[in-house]
């Protein structure tokens, strides 16, 4: 045997010590909601397990800074909506050339990830590969899309966004596979995570009409209703996601996602969804059926 400490007593491997995970955090959506709101989501890379996710927000003509602080110590929460621009201007303060009415104005958003010692920032550009002018384009598409949806075509609802980072649920998640082993778990609604879906955002969309298909299964015959949605471009959905639509009370899985686009920055989503049955477990989560979405 040689000389020293083998890394490993197993003939031909060497034991190599696991790489370290740093997690990030990276903005997902920017939504200029003109004149006076902006919308900003955000997601997790990597992250730890557990909870206590603290989220600091700044906004900046530059990013390389001044920063201004919009919030800080944000917990449990993926978006911030930004509607500082309808505070009065102090004479003499940073903010005044800060604003959604000058289209050649840059505006950069950062946001900071603090979890225990370890700490994610990162900058985003609002409407970022947008020049002035399709800037102004961008913006117009979005508020009539929004009208159209309020005012004529669309209904309420409300968007359940699927926890995919968060404290995991003791209840159901296997300690030895880390798989959910519970599909009517009421303590994360099957998703493997607390909570199961981040509290809901309410907007408008609109559904359109398809035929009810009938499969044949070894439990008898199924009726799937798959329909088209057609909703605004914030916040961001991804398969897994839920819809209430809160006139009705039906709600629907996100099957497939295909926005409308602008030179790649998203104009409104269309959504492939599926109708869930009145005894799935995405029934759970609560909602208010009476609010009432305040956008614009």
């Amino acid at each position: 045997m040689m000389k020293g400490t083998p890394y490993s007593q197993t003939y031909a491997k060497q034991k190599t010590p696991p790489l370290p995970t740093k997690f990030s955090v990276e903005v997902t959506r920017t939504v200029a909601s003109f004149p006076r709101r902006v919308f900003i989501q955000w997601a997790l890379r990597k992250p730890p397990a557990g909870d206590g996710f603290l989220f600091d927000v700044y906004r900046s003509g530059s990013p390389e800074g001044e920063w201004e602080e919009l919030v800080t110590d944000l917990a449990d929460v993926y978006l911030y909506v930004d509607g500082h621009f309808d505070e009065p201007i102090v004479a003499g303060g940073e903010r005044r050339d800060l604003n959604l009415f000058s289209l050649h104005r840059t505006i950069y958003y950062k946001v900071v990830c603090r979890f225990g010692s370890q700490t994610a920032e990162t900058v985003a550009q609002l409407e970022a590969g947008l020049d002035r002018r399709r800037k102004g384009i961008h913006r117009k598409l979005v508020r009539d899309a929004a009208k159209a949806l309020k005012l004529v075509v669309g209904t309420e609802v409300a968007i359940l966004k699927k926890r995919r980072w968060g404290a995991k649920c003791e209840h159901c998640v296997s300690k030895g596979t880390a798989q959910v082993v519970r599909a009517h778990c009421k303590y994360c609604w099957g998703t493997g995570f607390l909570g199961g879906y981040w509290e809901p955002v309410y907007g408008y969309a609109q559904r359109q009409r398809s035929p009810i298909q009938t499969q044949v299964a070894p439990e008898g015959h199924l009726d799937l209703n798959r329909v088209q949605v057609i909703m605004l471009n914030f916040p961001q959905v991804e398969p897994g996601d839920v819809l209430a639509f809160m006139r009705d009370d039906k709600r629907y899985k996100v099957e497939i996602v295909n926005p409308t686009q602008i030179h790649s920055v998203d104009v409104h989503q269309e959504l492939q969804v599926s109708e869930l049955a009145r005894s799935a477990v995405e029934y759970g989560p609560e909602i208010d059926a009476w609010h009432d979405p305040k956008w614009y």
